[in-house]
């Protein structure tokens, strides 16, 4: 959101706000005059957020490398780049959803988070696309990868499904690793579904995608123009500091 998009916003709210003439580059983080009323952040209190962020996953690269690991700690890097940075853009969050997509099969959790968060990173978007020719192909392309992401979650971990295989040393180290159940050799594949606080938030954007299409407009027209796109926003915040947050602990 550019500084002049700041100011409409805080003089909707009441303050007076004065801002100089000019292009700015985009985002709350950025290269832009000195807001009036947020607290001016610089470059460097960022790097610091970034480096004490990343320090978890350093640490533990540095102290024990595993190869497998890599597209973890990367997607786990980008993340903390995303959102403790100096100026980023939600088109930013691809960078550690891809990575995350290699690994999103391997276990039950893996593809519950990365179901998630796909959905979130796509859904940030959707401003972007804002033409009314541009909605039903956006939400339609949305509705599509979910489906085909629930559809290839529950073929790869189906209901009721037991495989029995002689343990090897290498599978017997990756169930240590990523927290995989079995017993004697026996791997139980219990089906693929989501957690109640995943299914909740999940709605969240159903209400969030109705307010802004439907009942902010009817209820106030063009005032406050500018809050469906804040709670877009700040809603797909909490889902990408929920996807941090598992990363870390994970």
């Amino acid at each position: 959101m550019s500084d002049k998009g700041l100011a409409f916003i805080f003089r909707k709210l009441g303050f007076n706000v004065q801002t100089p003439t000019g292009s700015f580059t985009a985002g709350l983080v950025g290269d832009s005059s000195p807001f009036s009323v947020l607290p001016q952040i610089k470059p460097s209190v960022t790097f610091i957020m970034v480096l004490l962020a990343l320090s978890p996953c350093l640490f533990k690269a540095w102290k024990n490398p595993q190869p497998q690991m890599i597209s973890r700690w990367i997607a786990y890097a980008y993340t903390c780049g995303f959102l403790f940075g100096w100026h980023v853009h939600e088109k930013a969050s691809l960078h550690f959803v891809i990575p995350l997509a290699i690994v999103a099969a391997q276990t039950l959790e893996d593809a519950r988070h990365y179901f998630l968060l796909s959905i979130v990173s796509c859904y940030s978007i959707f401003p972007l696309l804002f033409e009314a020719r541009e909605y039903p192909i956006k939400v339609l392309l949305l509705l599509l990868h979910s489906i085909l992401m629930w559809s290839g979650f529950s073929a790869q971990f189906y209901d009721g499904a037991e495989a029995t295989r002689v343990p090897t040393a290498n599978s017997k180290k990756k169930a240590d690793q990523f927290g995989s159940e079995g017993n004697s050799g026996a791997t139980v594949k219990k089906g693929f579904a989501i957690g109640w606080i995943e299914r909740i938030y999940l709605i969240g954007l159903v209400v969030v995608e109705i307010w802004g299409q439907i009942l902010h407009p009817l209820l106030f027209g063009d005032k406050f123009a500018f809050a469906p796109l804040m709670l877009i926003s700040i809603y797909c915040a909490f889902g990408i500091m929920y996807s941090w947050i598992w990363q870390l602990i994970s």
